[in-house]
């Protein structure tokens, strides 16, 4: 027998002997004295499953039996039953559910005179014990479909819950004696399945075990006292169980023992050790029972674990795609080929043409005998009338030829087009070479793209939900929290509501209180419902700005600008522009080249990349020749590392300790011409420095007297060196736009 057989067998015997203790209990519930319709219920149940129900028949035999005064309709009703049933599968075989329910009332029905006596109340009890038995067949049924598919549950639903549990509370009222040394052995399982549904479900279980411990006290004596202390304690241990299975099952046992000291009692005194075996129980269950349990009765966190697990299963996929488009980028990049520059044609195109003048001329057999010397020849007097000297036959060339002019014309015009097509091939080869370095750019942009979304996660909900209470009660209105993780660091975007506090100080104390983490603001932007704040864990340095521009006049619009941008992992960008001119055309230009700038930023392209598609984007959008010059800082606040950029601005100047240094390179303004290429330098920032950056209307101004200027200025605040560098240069005469900004490392 294989392995696969031997298990359905296996799990079918196992079924079969469920059935058989489930009968046996359920029939030791009696409706009267004389009815007991939930072993019968159970046994036409379990034969609605496809259980063999000579065993469930067995049990309520046995039960009818065992119990103290021993029940004849019951086991008759039961014999009839299981005999018809194997009657009408031999005859006409297996018939429908409906057929086998009306099968089974009617053997219940037809042994209710032989239980009853002709009287009112034994009446009422056959006719009740007929509906209680139709019922909980539909209920049991259900149940035995849940324990046939165990194996393939994942989450139970609200009304699985349901059944289930008023399933468990019938064998609990079945088993409602057995008790040992005065502990009984259904409220020890009643409290362990309530202290389950306190810990999977919290005060959502409540209802659910209440239903349970309404059944079992539905066969006791102090039934009603019994439900009232389940459900208190069970109340009290689902408010806990955030904190854990050791507070929740200390705080079921407390309330317990509170209850029996406050109404007293040898049975309150006995309800207390059931509680403390159904608490040992459950401290000692293994976590991985508890993870199982917790999946299976509490849908939502299935739903949020199932839905996470289906998040981490795209972002697998979505890296995959996007890595695969990396690397058709990569591949596109090897499709337009470089090829080296080659001077060829302008050696190959004029001496072709001078040969072919000379096709008709008899003596060419003289003056070609060695045609190294010829082309030496042809090639040197083309030079020669390039430089502007006469141009004469040259040996081995016949010094009476007729046709010379003839030659260096035609020669002469094919080198000028050799040398127009060589130009064109240059331009094309760096047209190429363009587009080579930008599908190679976007190539390694999608790798680094697709690593975050292996590595990084989205969402933190733990902090989400601490969050926003903690907002509420500092007086924010929180409209959202969403905290993810970027290159390994908390970042959170915050949305507060237009009604609350918006001041940005306030909420990163609040934050950084409640965190206990040092946060810092990466961008705050106004939206119709309320302002939205993005912040990070801070690690390393912090940096700030102060600025100030003028204009040159007083009523213009100052075609200087400066931006600040700031991104996760602690990287910091600083710009400014001077766009040619002044007033609103000169601000355009200098806002787009600071605009185009940081959006490469932003996408995550490489840095050589960044530089050369702002030029070349700012060319591309230019409906006349207008330029802006780019002088740019990127900072890395974890390292201190600084790139320091510059497309045709003034010096820089780094202020440390009380010294000044500049730092100055050459290079075009953005937009002029392709080939402009940025000066890059690079340094390492300590606490305290301060990069100075200004404009040429404040630089052509005070020019060699900067460096004095700002050595007696070093130790003051920030925005008033800024503001007495502005005033130093102004008072010499202002003939431009003029800008000065100052960024400081801490």
């Amino acid at each position: 027998m294989n392995r696969k057989k031997q298990g359905i067998n296996t799990r079918k015997y196992l079924l079969e002997l469920a059935a058989f203790a489930a009968s046996l209990l359920l029939c030791r519930v009696r409706v009267g004295e004389s009815c007991a319709p939930f072993g019968l219920a159970c046994m036409a149940a379990a034969e609605l499953s496809g259980i063999d129900p000579l065993f469930a028949g067995a049990g309520v035999v046995a039960g009818a039996f065992l119990s103290g005064e021993p029940l004849w309709g019951v086991m008759i009703a039961a014999a009839a039953f299981v005999l018809l049933m194997r009657l009408m599968n031999a005859l006409v075989g297996r018939v429908s559910a409906s057929a086998r329910m009306l099968v089974f009332l009617l053997c219940e029905l037809a042994v209710l005179p032989f239980e009853m006596v002709l009287t009112w109340r034994s009446s009422a009890y056959a006719l009740l014990s007929l509906a209680l038995s139709a019922a909980a067949v539909v209920l049991l049924h259900r149940c035995w479909g849940l324990v046939r598919r165990a194996e393939r549950l994942t989450v139970l639903q609200e009304g699985e819950q349901l059944i289930l549990s008023a399933s468990l509370g019938l064998l609990l009222l079945g088993m409602g004696d057995f008790a040992v040394g005065g502990i009984s052995l259904p409220v020890i399982l009643l409290d362990l399945y309530v202290l389950i549904l306190a810990l999977t479900k919290g005060p959502q279980g409540l209802g659910t075990a209440i239903l349970t411990a309404a059944l079992l006290a539905f066969g006791l004596e102090d039934g009603a006292l019994l439900l009232g202390v389940t459900a208190l304690c069970t109340l009290m241990a689902a408010l806990v169980a955030p904190y854990g299975r050791a507070y929740t099952a200390g705080t079921f046992l407390l309330t317990a023992t509170i209850l029996a000291v406050f109404l007293g009692g040898e049975g309150e005194t006995w309800r207390v050790g059931s509680a403390l075996i159904a608490c040992l129980v459950t401290l000692v269950f293994p976590r991985e029972w508890m993870n199982r349990w917790e999946l299976l009765l509490n849908s939502r966190l299935y739903g949020e674990r199932n839905g996470a697990q289906a998040m981490d299963r795209w972002k697998r996929r979505l890296a995959a795609e996007v890595e695969e488009a990396a690397h058709l980028c990569g591949a596109l990049s090897g499709l337009f080929r470089e090829e080296g520059e080659d001077d060829r044609f302008v050696v190959e195109w004029p001496l072709g043409a001078a040969r072919r003048v000379c096709v008709g001329c008899e003596g060419r057999i003289l003056c070609q005998r060695e045609e190294g010397d010829f082309d030496r020849a042809v090639l040197h007097l083309l030079s020669a009338y390039d430089r502007g000297e006469p141009v004469r036959p040259l040996s081995p060339m016949d010094s009476h030829c007729r046709f010379f002019r003839e030659i260096m014309t035609s020669a002469y015009q094919s080198y000028n087009q050799a040398f127009v097509h060589e130009a064109h091939q240059r331009r094309t080869a760096e047209q190429y070479a363009y587009m080579n370095r930008q599908l190679q750019g976007v190539s390694a942009l999608l790798g680094v793209l697709a690593m975050r979304l292996r590595e990084d996660r989205w969402g933190d909900e733990a902090v989400e939900g601490a969050l926003i209470p903690y907002l509420i009660r500092r007086g924010f209105a929180p409209l959202s929290v969403d905290a993810f993780y970027s290159g390994g660091r908390l970042c959170l975007s915050i949305r507060l509501s237009a009604r609350g506090s918006e001041n940005a100080g306030a909420l990163i104390a609040a934050v950084e209180k409640k965190l206990r983490r040092t946060m810092r603001i990466i961008e705050s932007r106004r939206e119709a419902a309320g302002t939205v704040f993005e912040m990070e864990a801070l690690q390393g340095l912090t940096a700030r700005m102060a600025r100030v521009s003028l204009p040159e006049g007083e009523e213009s619009v100052c075609g200087d600008e400066t931006g600040e941008l700031r991104m996760p992992s602690g990287k910091v960008v600083y710009a400014v522009s001077d766009g040619m001119g002044s007033g609103e055309a000169a601000n355009r230009e200098s806002r787009a080249a600071i605009d185009l700038l940081f959006d490469q930023f932003r996408l995550g392209m490489e840095r050589e990349l960044i530089y050369e598609n702002v030029n070349r984007l700012l060319i591309a959008r230019g409906e006349k020749e207008i330029y802006a010059t780019l002088d740019a800082a990127s900072i890395d606040l974890v390292t201190g590392e600084a790139e320091m950029v510059k497309f045709g601005a003034p010096p820089t100047c780094l202020v440390r300790e009380g010294n000044v240094r500049t730092l100055s390179g050459e290079a075009l303004p953005c937009g002029i011409v392709d080939e402009a290429r940025p000066y890059i330098r690079r340094i390492r920032l300590r606490q305290q420095d301060r990069l100075v950056f200004c404009t040429d209307g404040v630089y052509d101004l005070l020019g060699k007297d900067l460096e004095a200027e700002l050595k007696c200025r070093a130790a003051v605040p920030l925005e008033r060196m800024a503001e007495e560098l502005m005033a130093a240069a102004r008072d010499r005469g202002q003939r431009d736009d003029m800008t000065v900004m100052v960024v400081e490392v801490a």
